[in-house]
């Protein structure tokens, strides 16, 4: 075997090892280097963002419609019994009504008596013709009360239709940005669980790559070793031009069969190193192989749950914020409806107040008729009790009289009734009025919040469609670092048995150099041969001791030769 086909392999190892090691130097960093963000972490980002969102807005809802009903239910049932109130008012508009067609008829049968009484009734008849378009009059009125306070009651019947339409529009609200936020809700839960599994199974992906990083501590080792053995090399004498079985020949035998003796050495402790450091690395890369095919596992079935446009289980992402956005739409276009019903409503209760003053603005017109009536009646009664030709209509009178008491009594129960009624409703109206403005003015910042959801789902859209389009999890180029680690390793494996090869070829070459020793020194009557010359003794120790260093990876390369090395042949 030529020396210098040796030197060469050996070089070529040194180099090879070199170069897998100086790019394992920088692919394991790389590896291990998680700055910037992938696709997984920004789907997560998109979805974190949009829960957040999604919780923002639910908590002003609820604060919003929490106690709508609680709140706005007694000024109903307040309203329900200003209705009972009115319809004692009507009852008693009623009477007074009854009671004036009563005192006309009454006043008719008197001016019948009157007119047959000739000029002795002609007093008494001009009197009951004035009662008379004064019970004329208090019907009239009352008729106009009565049309006032149906009015009124179509108010407040309007007003509780408005009202029952607002809760209805609330509730179609509430309802429909529950379902929204339940929609939103179910889809990131439903999204980020995958989606943190997969993470977690990354996560895990970087120990093991750190703890195969151990290997590039075989670097340096690699490289001294092999300097060593290439420096020992170097120290080979040529034994051919020796004259056969002198001293020089046997003592140049010798050395060389010592120098192969410690490659060989330095040889198993580079192999031992690498053997027991790849058992470790494959230990560690097994773990790592095994966890990013766990991880493009769940990655594809997350792809085909999440992420295909031909999804079966129906959780495609797009799909379901496209129907989430169009349920968004139903809502915004609710809050239009709710906010055209705030209007109506504020305006019937404005009609309510000023038709409950209009009612008793009417029922002020009653009073003068009443007062004249009172003068009537005393009228009457004088005249009675000092016209003996009218005396028949005594008891006429007296019912009269009791008419127009019982009308007066009416009045004021009424009017007590009444302008308890106006002040009652006003008060209660003029709260409603300020809550339902607060409440108008709640329901406009609900909706512009609503509104900027609306806008960040349609930006989730966009921003979801970039990333679903190259979804990755790990960081750019990662795949492609691993299979060029797997590569780097695999050659320096590959070097191992070259190195092995190379220990074997020199274990025969010792072999022969036995061989070729104990003929010559058998042709000279001897069994063994020890060193004589001294510089080849000082460099056997020389190279016994890096024999020794040799078992730590350290070497000094022995003491320099300047003698040249050529075409030799060990067998």
């Amino acid at each position: 075997m030529n020396l210098d086909d040796v030197l060469d392999s050996v070089n070529k190892v040194i180099n090879l090892s070199e170069q897998y090691f100086v790019e394992l130097g920088d692919l394991f960093p790389s590896l291990l280097n998680r700055e910037g963000s992938t696709s997984l972490q920004n789907l997560q980002t998109v979805l974190n963002e949009l829960y957040e969102g999604n919780e923002k807005s639910n908590h002003l809802e609820a604060e919003l419609f929490s106690d709508y009903a609680e709140k706005y239910n007694p000024l109903f049932e307040e309203l329900n019994n200003k209705i009972s109130t009115l319809s004692e008012l009507d009852k008693m508009i009623a009477g007074i009504k009854e009671d004036s067609e009563q005192m006309e008829l009454i006043a008719l049968n008197a001016m019948v008596i009157s007119i047959k009484s000739g000029e002795r009734g002609q007093a008494f008849s001009r009197i009951t013709e004035n009662l008379q378009r004064l019970s004329n009059d208090m019907f009239i009125f009352s008729d106009k009360l009565l049309e006032e306070e149906k009015q009124l009651i179509e108010h407040i019947n309007e007003l509780q239709k408005i009202f029952k339409n607002i809760m209805e529009s609330q509730k179609k609200v509430s309802q429909q940005g529950s379902n929204s936020s339940q929609a939103v809700s179910s889809l990131i839960s439903g999204v980020l669980g995958p989606l943190g599994q997969m993470e977690q199974n990354i996560n895990s992906v970087y120990p093991p790559i750190q703890k195969a990083m151990t290997t590039l501590q075989l670097q340096d080792i690699v490289r001294q070793s092999l300097e060593g053995i290439k420096n020992c090399l170097l120290k080979i004498k040529n034994t051919d031009l020796l004259v056969a079985g002198s001293d020089d020949q046997l003592d140049s035998i010798e050395l060389n069969r010592k120098i192969f003796e410690v490659c060989n050495e330095i040889l198993d402790y580079i192999i031992n190193q690498i053997t027991n450091s790849f058992l470790e690395f494959d230990q560690n890369w097994s773990v790592v192989t095994s966890l990013l095919e766990d991880v493009e596992s769940e990655k594809q079935n997350f792809s085909s749950r999440f992420l295909s446009d031909i999804s079966i289980s129906g959780e495609n992402i797009n799909t379901r914020l496209a129907q989430i956005t169009g349920d968004f739409e139903k809502l915004m276009s609710e809050f239009s409806n709710y906010h055209l019903v705030q209007k109506d409503l504020l305006h019937t209760t404005q009609s309510i107040t000023e038709k409950a003053r209009t009612m008793y603005s009417v029922f002020g017109n009653l009073r003068p008729v009443m007062s004249r009536l009172h003068h009537v009646r005393i009228l009457q009664q004088i005249e009675v009790s000092k016209n003996e030709a009218i005396k028949s209509v005594k008891d006429s009178v007296t019912d009269m009289d009791n008419l127009i008491n019982s009308a007066n009594n009416s009045l004021d129960i009424m009017e007590t009734l009444l302008s308890q009624f106006i002040t009652d409703t006003k008060n209660l109206l003029t709260n409603f009025t300020v809550s339902i403005s607060k409440d108008n003015d709640n329901m406009l910042i609900l909706r512009k919040e609503k509104g900027q959801y609306f806008d960040e789902l349609k930006a989730a859209q966009n921003r979801l469609a970039a990333i679903i389009s190259n979804f990755a999890v790990f960081p750019m180029g990662f795949e492609d670092k691993y299979r060029r680690v797997a590569s780097d390793l695999s050659g320096i494996s590959a070097l191992n048995v070259e190195l092995k090869e190379y220990r074997n070829h020199l274990n025969q070459i010792v072999s022969d150099l036995e061989t070729k020793e104990k003929d010559l020194l058998a042709s000279r009557g001897m069994i063994t041969w020890q060193i004589k010359n001294p510089e080849y003794q000082e460099l056997i120790e020389q190279l016994t001791i890096s024999a020794r260093k040799g078992a730590t990876g350290e070497f000094s390369g022995g003491t320099e030769d300047t003698s040249s090395a050529g075409d030799i042949t060990f067998f």
